[in-house]
Protein backbone atom coordinates (compact mmCIF):
# COMPACT_ATOMS: atom_id res chain seq x y z
CA UNK A 1 0.00 0.00 0.00
CA UNK A 2 1.26 3.49 -0.92
CA UNK A 3 0.26 6.93 0.27
CA UNK A 4 0.23 9.60 -2.40
CA UNK A 5 0.54 13.26 -1.45
CA UNK A 6 -0.14 15.96 -4.03
CA UNK A 7 0.68 19.63 -3.38
CA UNK A 8 -1.13 21.94 -5.79
CA UNK A 9 -1.83 25.70 -5.89
CA UNK A 10 -5.29 26.95 -5.04
CA UNK A 11 -6.39 27.61 -8.60
CA UNK A 12 -5.50 24.03 -9.60
CA UNK A 13 -7.09 22.27 -6.65
CA UNK A 14 -10.59 21.65 -8.00
CA UNK A 15 -9.50 20.25 -11.40
CA UNK A 16 -6.93 17.95 -9.77
CA UNK A 17 -9.34 16.87 -7.04
CA UNK A 18 -12.04 16.08 -9.59
CA UNK A 19 -9.57 14.15 -11.75
CA UNK A 20 -8.41 12.03 -8.79
CA UNK A 21 -11.95 11.21 -7.70
CA UNK A 22 -13.66 10.80 -11.09
CA UNK A 23 -10.93 9.53 -13.43
CA UNK A 24 -8.65 7.66 -11.04
CA UNK A 25 -11.60 6.37 -8.96
CA UNK A 26 -9.81 7.09 -5.69
CA UNK A 27 -11.88 7.12 -2.53
CA UNK A 28 -11.26 8.88 0.78
CA UNK A 29 -9.23 11.77 -0.61
CA UNK A 30 -8.15 14.13 2.17
CA UNK A 31 -7.70 17.82 1.42
CA UNK A 32 -5.69 20.17 3.63
CA UNK A 33 -5.33 23.92 3.19
CA UNK A 34 -2.10 25.78 3.88
CA UNK A 35 -1.08 29.39 3.40
CA UNK A 36 0.17 28.83 -0.12
CA UNK A 37 -1.35 25.59 -1.45
CA UNK A 38 -3.70 22.67 -0.98
CA UNK A 39 -2.50 19.18 -0.04
CA UNK A 40 -4.36 16.10 -1.29
CA UNK A 41 -3.66 12.73 0.34
CA UNK A 42 -4.98 9.28 -0.53
CA UNK A 43 -3.93 5.61 -0.45
CA UNK A 44 -3.61 3.29 -3.43
CA UNK A 45 -2.46 -0.32 -3.93
CA UNK A 46 1.12 -0.97 -4.99
CA UNK A 47 0.11 -2.20 -8.44
CA UNK A 48 -1.69 1.08 -9.18
CA UNK A 49 1.25 3.41 -8.50
CA UNK A 50 2.68 3.51 -12.02
CA UNK A 51 -0.68 4.17 -13.70
CA UNK A 52 -1.68 6.80 -11.13
CA UNK A 53 1.54 8.78 -11.38
CA UNK A 54 1.59 8.67 -15.17
CA UNK A 55 -1.99 9.94 -15.38
CA UNK A 56 -1.26 12.75 -12.92
CA UNK A 57 1.78 13.77 -14.95
CA UNK A 58 -0.36 13.79 -18.09
CA UNK A 59 -2.49 16.49 -16.41
CA UNK A 60 0.60 18.56 -15.58
CA UNK A 61 0.94 17.67 -11.89
CA UNK A 62 4.63 17.50 -11.03
CA UNK A 63 5.53 18.67 -14.55
CA UNK A 64 3.86 22.07 -15.02
CA UNK A 65 2.99 22.76 -11.38
CA UNK A 66 2.88 21.20 -7.93
CA UNK A 67 4.57 18.18 -6.38
CA UNK A 68 3.86 14.45 -6.15
CA UNK A 69 5.22 12.52 -3.16
CA UNK A 70 4.88 8.75 -2.78
CA UNK A 71 5.39 7.11 0.61
CA UNK A 72 5.45 3.47 1.68
CA UNK A 73 2.87 2.27 4.19
CA UNK A 74 3.91 -0.79 6.18
CA UNK A 75 0.29 -1.54 6.94
CA UNK A 76 -3.07 0.17 6.73
CA UNK A 77 -6.23 -0.48 8.72
CA UNK A 78 -8.88 -1.49 8.04
CA UNK A 79 -7.65 -4.00 5.50
CA UNK A 80 -9.29 -3.86 2.11
CA UNK A 81 -11.25 -6.91 1.02
CA UNK A 82 -9.66 -8.93 -1.77
CA UNK A 83 -11.36 -8.36 -5.07
CA UNK A 84 -12.70 -11.57 -6.57
CA UNK A 85 -13.93 -10.14 -9.86
CA UNK A 86 -11.98 -8.83 -12.81
CA UNK A 87 -8.75 -10.37 -11.62
CA UNK A 88 -5.91 -10.11 -14.10
CA UNK A 89 -2.20 -10.73 -14.11
CA UNK A 90 -0.42 -7.51 -13.25
CA UNK A 91 2.20 -6.76 -15.90
CA UNK A 92 3.02 -3.14 -15.03
CA UNK A 93 5.79 -2.21 -12.61
CA UNK A 94 4.83 -2.02 -8.95
CA UNK A 95 6.79 1.22 -8.55
CA UNK A 96 6.66 4.56 -10.28
CA UNK A 97 9.28 5.13 -12.97
CA UNK A 98 10.86 7.89 -10.88
CA UNK A 99 11.19 5.58 -7.87
CA UNK A 100 12.83 2.86 -9.97
CA UNK A 101 15.12 5.50 -11.45
CA UNK A 102 16.25 6.71 -8.03
CA UNK A 103 16.96 3.16 -6.84
CA UNK A 104 19.00 2.28 -9.92
CA UNK A 105 20.87 5.58 -9.87
CA UNK A 106 22.07 4.91 -6.32
CA UNK A 107 23.26 1.43 -7.27
CA UNK A 108 25.03 2.71 -10.39
CA UNK A 109 26.93 5.52 -8.62
CA UNK A 110 30.68 5.34 -8.22
CA UNK A 111 31.85 5.45 -4.62
CA UNK A 112 34.57 4.12 -2.37
CA UNK A 113 32.34 1.24 -1.29
CA UNK A 114 31.65 0.35 -4.92
CA UNK A 115 35.37 0.23 -5.76
CA UNK A 116 36.16 -1.69 -2.57
CA UNK A 117 33.54 -4.35 -3.28
CA UNK A 118 34.74 -4.73 -6.88
CA UNK A 119 38.34 -5.27 -5.77
CA UNK A 120 37.37 -7.66 -2.97
CA UNK A 121 35.06 -9.65 -5.24
CA UNK A 122 37.75 -9.84 -7.93
CA UNK A 123 40.30 -11.15 -5.42
CA UNK A 124 37.85 -13.79 -4.22
CA UNK A 125 37.10 -14.79 -7.82
CA UNK A 126 40.82 -15.05 -8.56
CA UNK A 127 41.37 -17.39 -5.61
CA UNK A 128 38.38 -19.48 -6.65
CA UNK A 129 39.64 -19.77 -10.24
CA UNK A 130 43.16 -20.70 -9.15
CA UNK A 131 41.91 -23.33 -6.68
CA UNK A 132 39.06 -24.54 -8.93
CA UNK A 133 36.78 -23.85 -5.97
CA UNK A 134 33.12 -23.15 -6.82
CA UNK A 135 32.27 -22.05 -3.29
CA UNK A 136 34.82 -19.23 -3.33
CA UNK A 137 33.63 -18.08 -6.75
CA UNK A 138 30.03 -17.96 -5.51
CA UNK A 139 31.24 -15.89 -2.53
CA UNK A 140 32.78 -13.40 -4.99
CA UNK A 141 29.44 -13.15 -6.78
CA UNK A 142 27.73 -12.17 -3.52
CA UNK A 143 30.24 -9.35 -3.03
CA UNK A 144 30.17 -8.07 -6.60
CA UNK A 145 28.24 -4.78 -7.17
CA UNK A 146 28.19 -5.07 -10.98
CA UNK A 147 24.40 -5.23 -11.10
CA UNK A 148 24.01 -1.47 -10.52
CA UNK A 149 25.93 -0.14 -13.54
CA UNK A 150 24.37 -2.75 -15.84
CA UNK A 151 20.88 -1.68 -14.80
CA UNK A 152 21.92 1.96 -15.17
CA UNK A 153 22.77 1.36 -18.82
CA UNK A 154 19.52 -0.48 -19.56
CA UNK A 155 17.22 1.87 -17.64
CA UNK A 156 18.97 4.97 -18.96
CA UNK A 157 18.25 3.79 -22.49
CA UNK A 158 14.59 2.97 -21.76
CA UNK A 159 13.75 6.25 -20.00
CA UNK A 160 15.89 8.30 -22.42
CA UNK A 161 18.18 9.55 -19.66
CA UNK A 162 21.58 10.12 -21.23
CA UNK A 163 23.33 10.94 -17.96
CA UNK A 164 22.30 7.65 -16.34
CA UNK A 165 23.26 5.71 -19.48
CA UNK A 166 26.72 7.31 -19.56
CA UNK A 167 27.20 6.92 -15.82
CA UNK A 168 26.33 3.22 -15.96
CA UNK A 169 28.64 2.66 -18.93
CA UNK A 170 31.57 4.49 -17.36
CA UNK A 171 31.23 2.75 -13.99
CA UNK A 172 30.88 -0.63 -15.70
CA UNK A 173 34.12 -0.05 -17.59
CA UNK A 174 35.82 1.07 -14.38
CA UNK A 175 34.67 -2.08 -12.58
CA UNK A 176 35.82 -4.32 -15.43
CA UNK A 177 39.19 -2.54 -15.63
CA UNK A 178 39.69 -3.11 -11.91
CA UNK A 179 38.78 -6.77 -12.37
CA UNK A 180 41.31 -7.10 -15.21
CA UNK A 181 43.97 -5.43 -13.08
CA UNK A 182 43.30 -7.69 -10.09
CA UNK A 183 43.48 -10.76 -12.31
CA UNK A 184 46.79 -9.59 -13.84
CA UNK A 185 48.26 -8.83 -10.42
CA UNK A 186 47.25 -12.23 -9.08
CA UNK A 187 48.86 -13.85 -12.14
CA UNK A 188 52.15 -12.32 -11.03
CA UNK A 189 51.82 -13.09 -7.31
CA UNK A 190 50.16 -16.51 -7.23
CA UNK A 191 53.04 -18.40 -8.93
CA UNK A 192 55.35 -16.99 -6.28
CA UNK A 193 53.10 -18.13 -3.45
CA UNK A 194 52.12 -21.41 -5.14
CA UNK A 195 54.81 -22.44 -7.71
CA UNK A 196 52.93 -25.50 -9.11
CA UNK A 197 50.04 -23.25 -10.26
CA UNK A 198 51.20 -22.81 -13.87
CA UNK A 199 52.02 -26.48 -14.37
CA UNK A 200 48.69 -27.53 -12.86
CA UNK A 201 46.72 -25.24 -15.16
CA UNK A 202 48.71 -26.43 -18.21
CA UNK A 203 48.10 -30.07 -17.25
CA UNK A 204 44.35 -29.41 -17.03
CA UNK A 205 44.36 -27.67 -20.41
CA UNK A 206 46.32 -30.46 -22.11
CA UNK A 207 44.10 -33.13 -20.55
CA UNK A 208 40.95 -31.31 -21.61
CA UNK A 209 39.72 -31.18 -18.01
CA UNK A 210 36.71 -28.95 -17.33
CA UNK A 211 37.74 -26.57 -14.55
CA UNK A 212 36.56 -23.14 -13.46
CA UNK A 213 39.25 -21.64 -15.68
CA UNK A 214 38.79 -23.75 -18.80
CA UNK A 215 34.98 -23.58 -18.73
CA UNK A 216 35.26 -19.83 -19.38
CA UNK A 217 37.40 -20.22 -22.51
CA UNK A 218 34.48 -19.23 -24.73
CA UNK A 219 30.69 -19.27 -24.89
CA UNK A 220 28.00 -21.62 -26.12
CA UNK A 221 24.20 -21.75 -26.23
CA UNK A 222 23.97 -22.41 -22.49
CA UNK A 223 26.00 -19.28 -21.70
CA UNK A 224 23.74 -17.22 -23.97
CA UNK A 225 20.66 -18.56 -22.18
CA UNK A 226 22.17 -17.73 -18.78
CA UNK A 227 22.82 -14.14 -19.88
CA UNK A 228 19.30 -13.71 -21.27
CA UNK A 229 17.52 -14.94 -18.17
CA UNK A 230 19.92 -13.09 -15.86
CA UNK A 231 19.18 -9.73 -17.47
CA UNK A 232 15.42 -10.34 -17.55
CA UNK A 233 15.32 -11.54 -13.93
CA UNK A 234 17.22 -8.52 -12.61
CA UNK A 235 14.97 -6.14 -14.55
CA UNK A 236 11.87 -7.75 -13.05
CA UNK A 237 13.34 -7.54 -9.56
CA UNK A 238 14.10 -3.82 -9.77
CA UNK A 239 10.57 -3.01 -10.97
CA UNK A 240 9.27 -4.75 -7.85
CA UNK A 241 11.56 -2.77 -5.55
CA UNK A 242 13.63 -5.86 -4.74
CA UNK A 243 17.23 -5.09 -5.61
CA UNK A 244 18.64 -7.71 -3.28
CA UNK A 245 22.16 -9.08 -3.37
CA UNK A 246 20.91 -12.55 -4.27
CA UNK A 247 19.33 -11.21 -7.45
CA UNK A 248 22.59 -9.51 -8.37
CA UNK A 249 24.39 -12.85 -8.21
CA UNK A 250 22.85 -13.71 -11.60
CA UNK A 251 24.70 -10.82 -13.26
CA UNK A 252 27.87 -11.28 -11.21
CA UNK A 253 28.03 -14.94 -12.27
CA UNK A 254 28.15 -13.83 -15.89
CA UNK A 255 30.61 -10.94 -15.44
CA UNK A 256 33.01 -11.16 -12.50
CA UNK A 257 34.66 -14.60 -13.00
CA UNK A 258 35.21 -14.09 -16.78
CA UNK A 259 36.60 -10.59 -16.18
CA UNK A 260 39.15 -11.84 -13.66
CA UNK A 261 39.93 -14.83 -15.84
CA UNK A 262 40.87 -12.49 -18.71
CA UNK A 263 43.65 -10.75 -16.77
CA UNK A 264 44.74 -13.91 -14.98
CA UNK A 265 45.17 -16.13 -18.05
CA UNK A 266 46.59 -13.54 -20.46
CA UNK A 267 49.30 -12.50 -18.02
CA UNK A 268 50.06 -16.10 -16.97
CA UNK A 269 50.27 -17.07 -20.62
CA UNK A 270 52.60 -14.18 -21.39
CA UNK A 271 54.87 -15.00 -18.43
CA UNK A 272 54.98 -18.74 -19.16
CA UNK A 273 54.93 -18.32 -22.97
CA UNK A 274 51.80 -20.46 -23.19
CA UNK A 275 49.62 -19.79 -26.21
CA UNK A 276 46.89 -22.02 -24.73
CA UNK A 277 46.55 -19.80 -21.67
CA UNK A 278 46.41 -16.65 -23.79
CA UNK A 279 43.75 -18.26 -25.93
CA UNK A 280 41.68 -19.03 -22.82
CA UNK A 281 42.03 -15.41 -21.74
CA UNK A 282 40.83 -14.18 -25.14
CA UNK A 283 37.93 -16.64 -24.99
CA UNK A 284 36.97 -15.27 -21.55
CA UNK A 285 37.02 -11.76 -23.01
CA UNK A 286 34.64 -12.85 -25.79
CA UNK A 287 32.36 -14.47 -23.19
CA UNK A 288 32.41 -11.28 -21.14
CA UNK A 289 31.49 -9.05 -24.08
CA UNK A 290 28.69 -11.40 -25.10
CA UNK A 291 27.29 -11.48 -21.57
CA UNK A 292 27.31 -7.68 -21.26
CA UNK A 293 25.50 -7.17 -24.57
CA UNK A 294 22.86 -9.84 -24.00
CA UNK A 295 22.18 -8.86 -20.37
CA UNK A 296 21.60 -5.23 -21.38
CA UNK A 297 19.33 -6.21 -24.27
CA UNK A 298 17.31 -8.61 -22.10
CA UNK A 299 16.92 -5.99 -19.36
CA UNK A 300 15.81 -3.35 -21.89
CA UNK A 301 13.19 -5.70 -23.34
CA UNK A 302 11.87 -6.56 -19.88
CA UNK A 303 11.68 -2.87 -18.92
CA UNK A 304 9.63 -2.30 -22.07
CA UNK A 305 7.33 -5.20 -21.17
CA UNK A 306 6.86 -3.68 -17.71
CA UNK A 307 5.71 -0.46 -19.44
CA UNK A 308 8.45 1.83 -18.22
CA UNK A 309 8.37 5.08 -20.17
CA UNK A 310 10.42 8.24 -20.50
CA UNK A 311 10.67 10.33 -17.36
CA UNK A 312 9.09 13.76 -17.82
CA UNK A 313 11.32 16.52 -16.52
CA UNK A 314 10.04 19.80 -15.20
CA UNK A 315 9.03 21.99 -18.09
CA UNK A 316 10.51 25.40 -18.68
CA UNK A 317 7.29 26.96 -17.36
CA UNK A 318 7.15 24.85 -14.17
CA UNK A 319 6.34 26.85 -11.06
CA UNK A 320 6.36 25.91 -7.43
CA UNK A 321 3.14 26.32 -5.50
CA UNK A 322 4.54 29.30 -3.63
CA UNK A 323 4.77 31.24 -6.87
CA UNK A 324 1.02 31.17 -7.45
CA UNK A 325 -0.03 33.02 -4.31
CA UNK A 326 1.89 35.30 -2.02
CA UNK A 327 1.51 35.10 1.71
CA UNK A 328 -0.18 37.85 3.67
CA UNK A 329 2.95 38.81 5.57
CA UNK A 330 6.41 39.16 4.16
CA UNK A 331 8.21 38.28 7.36
CA UNK A 332 7.51 36.67 10.70
CA UNK A 333 9.49 39.14 12.80
CA UNK A 334 9.48 42.91 13.04
CA UNK A 335 12.38 44.46 11.22
CA UNK A 336 11.86 48.04 12.33
CA UNK A 337 14.66 49.34 14.58
CA UNK A 338 13.98 49.33 18.29
CA UNK A 339 13.64 52.85 19.64
CA UNK A 340 14.59 53.63 23.17
CA UNK A 341 12.56 55.73 25.59
CA UNK A 342 14.44 57.89 28.04
CA UNK A 343 13.14 57.85 31.61
CA UNK A 344 13.64 60.75 34.01
CA UNK A 345 16.78 60.83 36.05
CA UNK A 346 16.90 58.27 38.77
CA UNK A 347 18.43 58.47 42.23
CA UNK A 348 21.90 58.10 40.77
CA UNK A 349 21.37 61.29 38.81
CA UNK A 350 21.78 59.69 35.35
CA UNK A 351 19.13 59.10 32.73
CA UNK A 352 18.09 55.45 32.21
CA UNK A 353 17.24 53.99 28.81
CA UNK A 354 14.26 51.63 28.55
CA UNK A 355 13.58 49.50 25.47
CA UNK A 356 10.17 49.96 23.88
CA UNK A 357 8.19 47.58 21.63
CA UNK A 358 7.75 48.51 17.98
CA UNK A 359 4.50 47.10 16.56
CA UNK A 360 4.29 45.72 13.02
CA UNK A 361 2.74 47.64 10.18
CA UNK A 362 -0.99 47.18 9.75
CA UNK A 363 -3.25 47.65 6.74
CA UNK A 364 -4.46 50.98 8.12
CA UNK A 365 -0.96 52.39 8.25
CA UNK A 366 2.08 52.45 10.45
CA UNK A 367 1.53 53.10 14.17
CA UNK A 368 4.23 55.13 15.77
CA UNK A 369 5.83 53.46 18.77
CA UNK A 370 4.99 54.91 22.14
CA UNK A 371 7.66 54.86 24.74
CA UNK A 372 5.41 55.38 27.79
CA UNK A 373 2.51 53.18 28.78
CA UNK A 374 0.61 56.16 30.23
CA UNK A 375 0.85 58.00 26.94
CA UNK A 376 -0.39 54.91 25.12
CA UNK A 377 -3.39 54.77 27.45
CA UNK A 378 -4.18 58.42 26.82
CA UNK A 379 -3.92 57.92 23.08
CA UNK A 380 -6.28 54.97 23.16
CA UNK A 381 -8.84 56.83 25.33
CA UNK A 382 -8.69 59.75 22.94
CA UNK A 383 -9.35 57.46 19.97
CA UNK A 384 -12.31 55.91 21.76
CA UNK A 385 -13.81 59.31 22.44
Amino acid sequence: MKQVQIVVPYDKTEPVFGFVVDNLNVKNVLRFATDTAHILQFRIPDDAVLETVEKLKSRGVGVEYGFIDIMDLRTSLPREADETSEKRIQREAALAVEEIYDNVKKQASLSFDFIAFVVLAAVMAGFGLAQNNVTVIVASMLLSPLMGPMLGVALGYVVSDRSLFIKGTQNEFIALALSFAVGALMAVLLPVVYPPLVSTILADINAGALTEITRRAGFNAIDIGIAIFSGAAVAVSVTRGDMSTLVGVAISAALMPPAVNVGLMIVLGAVSSSAAMIQIGIGSLMLLVMNIAIIDIAAIIMFKIKKLTTIADKSATWKAVTQFQKTGTTTLYHTAPVQAAVEPQGESGGATTVASFTPAESSAGTHKPQGNSSKKGKASSKNQS
